[in-house]
């Protein structure tokens, strides 16, 4: 489920799905409806997205999709890709805190807000779709280059690789480290010091830092299109089935 409340300037919402906060079709109609209720309202500036328990988000329930009718994959892959842009594009300032592992989707989200606070041990972060075959998006791959450089993005997507919070604090991914204890109380700290920020202002400001990315940040029919295909191969699916990145989760 989707848990959003508002404390001063700031809505919170929180990813609460079982272990690891996978994201099935019902968990991204909701989020995708908070979003768009939030981004509505003018006494909240801010967005603070976090996870419950040991991870931020473990990404797509591969599982609950793999008998998904290929029409149903194809509206919640497009509503993921649509609730990243909503972030990414939010007047507000968007903030995540990244209480845990943060895998596949719920790296994308993560890449998709303004500041990133993560937990500082016992926790990983990745794009590692393609340990299991599958492809990205162009408006994600957008994202991720513009946030840490071609290389470092080169190297984050072709490995799969998943990274430390040490590594990913030395290479932009995310912002600043906490202990597990002190993280949300850091990012609702930062999430209220811009609660006398002149909404205009942020708004005006944000536009104009992503002037040169906004035309990438739209993926055509024929991307999502060639995900599916990959998606449906027997060889992912049987991959995808089996894949366990963390063998034990705290």
């Amino acid at each position: 489920m989707i848990e959003v409340k508002s404390i001063e300037n700031v809505s919170l919402i929180s990813i609460n799905q079982g272990k690891v906060n996978a994201l099935d079709r019902e968990m991204l109609i909701n989020l995708e409806k908070a979003l768009d209720v939030i981004n509505q309202q003018h006494k909240t500036n801010v967005i603070l997205l976090t996870g419950t328990g040991s991870f931020f988000s473990f990404g797509l329930d591969i599982p609950s999709f793999l008998d998904t009718p290929r029409d149903e994959l194809k509206t919640s892959i497009q509503k993921l890709l649509k609730i990243c842009k909503s972030l990414y594009l939010s007047d507000k300032i968007t903030i995540s805190s990244i209480n845990g592992h943060a895998t596949g989707a719920g790296c994308m989200l993560a890449i998709s807000t303004d500041f990133r606070l993560m937990v500082n041990r016992r926790a990983k972060i990745a794009l590692n779709e393609i340990n299991i075959g599958l492809s990205l998006f162009s408006s994600t791959i957008s994202m991720l280059r513009n946030l840490i450089g071609y290389n470092n993005a080169k190297r984050f997507l072709l490995t799969g690789n998943l990274i430390s919070p040490e590594e990913a604090l030395k290479n932009g991914l995310v912002d600043e480290l906490h202990d597990k204890e002190e993280l949300y109380g850091k990012s609702l700290e930062l999430a209220l010091s811009f609660k006398d920020k002149n909404n205009l202002v942020i708004k005006n400001m944000k536009r104009e830092l992503l002037v040169d990315i906004t035309n990438y940040l739209d993926d055509s029919d024929e991307s999502i299109e060639n995900f599916m295909n990959i998606f449906y191969l027997k060889e992912t699916q049987e991959i995808s089935q089996i894949y366990t990145p963390f063998k034990n989760s705290h």
